[in-house]
């Protein structure tokens, strides 16, 4: 919705004001040599089915791009699968979109990667970190726990790129 005037307005925050960093807080910032911020926060306690990212330059901090993708899980009953995610987002209206729209997560991990490839974040070569980027999370839940939960229930070797974040 970042077309929509009054979606934006809503949402959208002046951080120089909500956030206001003291003087002696600013002398104590290290530089980091990062050009963006990957913003995750996974959605989803049985199984992962949301898996957003947004791209922050971290110059300007301005948005640059997001993927986002809804997983469908692997180890629960095409019962429980619906009456989760009516559950989760039923309220919100969108569970039709989640139904239709779900894919694997290692199908999410294969388009996460041409995602991040296509941005020069990263190359497929096994042992290889994020470039010059870092996700950015809220807590330690969604990279130290969940993403190897999750890979592990799918049966997929825990990607190196999620193995550093940076915690909020």
């Amino acid at each position: 919705q970042m077309d929509d005037a009054l979606h934006l307005e809503k949402f959208n925050h002046n951080l120089s004001m909500d956030l206001p960093v003291s003087a002696s807080a600013a002398d104590k910032v290290k530089p980091q040599k990062l050009d963006y911020f990957l913003v995750l926060d996974l959605e989803g306690k049985v199984e992962i089915l949301e898996f957003p990212v947004v791209m922050i330059d971290a110059h300007s901090m301005e948005f640059i791009d997001s993927f986002h993708r809804f997983v469908r899980p692997t180890a629960m009953s095409e019962q429980r699968i619906k009456e989760y995610i009516e559950g989760k987002y039923g309220k919100f209206g969108v569970d039709r979109v989640w139904h239709d729209t779900a894919i694997p997560f290692g199908e999410v991990l294969q388009e996460f990667e041409d995602w991040i490839g296509g941005h020069k974040l990263w190359k497929q070569k096994q042992g290889e970190s994020l470039n010059s980027s870092a996700f950015v999370t809220c807590g330690n839940w969604d990279l130290k726990t969940k993403v190897p939960e999750q890979c592990k229930v799918s049966k997929i070797k825990l990607p190196s790129y999620f193995m550093e974040w940076i915690n909020l």
